[in-house]
């Protein structure tokens, strides 16, 4: 933020670091594959903000109410050495953005959970999704949200197979290399099919002016605080407004959600340069 001047105004402070903020700069670095043991993942940062996320695929055996259906599990970390407000911090913070990125990445209609069943009835996946934060410096949900969904677009399926007992078994390199006694349920593998990805973006509203990509003592002196969730095609998925005051007038809502249109842009552009650099390595 540019040096500020005799006035010990917030809202022109806001106003400068607004701009610089939203329209001219912000950091955003995303690598995919980041951890080898897993069966996807990714290192997103945005600012300081920096999260890790790992999936690990493991198979389960369906509920009677859906037998043709996985299921997803979400968990979100906040170890001790993210931020020096950690120990002090509540409990909850973290499972209070574990419910929210699970609702998010369900009522998004990213995944089709029908698309993690294996045999009907018998066998599913189970997506056991671990995010960790590694640095937290104000807007954690949107940065844990990019890392999930750049972990599921790296996710690679297992290879599984029939044992002799006609239970499903994971399959391994080695075990490639010989006969198998039985077909594979997948012969190699897989892509996971992802259909609307859904991208966040915060913003503290006071008065007049909208920040964008808040920091954490930012998000500690404001009261209004939004989080607007769009997909890939632009469609309002969520919006979330943790306490503070009630607005007033729509127009701030409105004009947070067509920097979140723009941001949805950036960070497409972001993802598919991540995994294309997979792709080629």
């Amino acid at each position: 933020m540019a040096a500020a001047n005799d006035s010990s105004d917030l809202s022109s402070e806001m106003e400068v670091d607004a701009f610089r903020r939203v329209v001219q700069t912000y950091i955003c670095i995303l690598a995919a594959g980041a951890v080898a043991s897993a069966d996807g993942s990714a290192l997103a940062k945005i600012g300081s903000t920096t999260m890790l996320a790992a999936i690990k695929m493991e198979v389960m055996t369906p509920t009677v109410e859906c037998p043709d259906e996985g299921s997803i599990a979400i968990e979100f970390h906040m170890p001790p050495i993210c931020s020096p407000l950690v120990r002090p911090r509540p409990a909850d913070v973290a499972s209070v953005i574990s419910k929210q990125l699970s609702d998010t990445i369900l009522s998004s209609g990213m995944i089709d959970i029908k698309e993690l069943c294996l045999v009907g009835g018998k066998a599913a996946w189970m997506a056991y999704l671990d995010i960790y934060c590694l640095d937290a410096d104000g807007a954690l949900f949107d940065a844990a949200l990019l890392s999930a969904v750049a972990a599921f677009s790296h996710l690679n399926i297992p290879v599984v197979s029939l044992n002799d007992d006609g239970q499903i078994v994971l399959v391994s390199e080695d075990t490639v290399q010989l006969k198998l006694e039985k077909e594979p349920v997948n012969k190699e593998k897989r892509k996971l099919k992802l259909n609307s990805l859904p991208f966040s973006l915060t913003c503290i509203l006071n008065k007049n002016y909208i920040l964008a990509d808040p920091t954490a003592e930012e998000e500690s002196i404001m009261e209004t605080v939004v989080t607007v969730v769009l997909d890939s095609s632009y469609q309002l998925v969520s919006l979330y407004k943790p306490g503070g005051p009630v607005l007033g007038h729509t127009s701030g809502i409105q004009d947070c959600v067509a920097l979140a249109r723009h941001r949805v842009k950036e960070l497409q552009n972001v993802l598919n340069e991540a995994i294309s650099d997979m792709e080629i390595d």
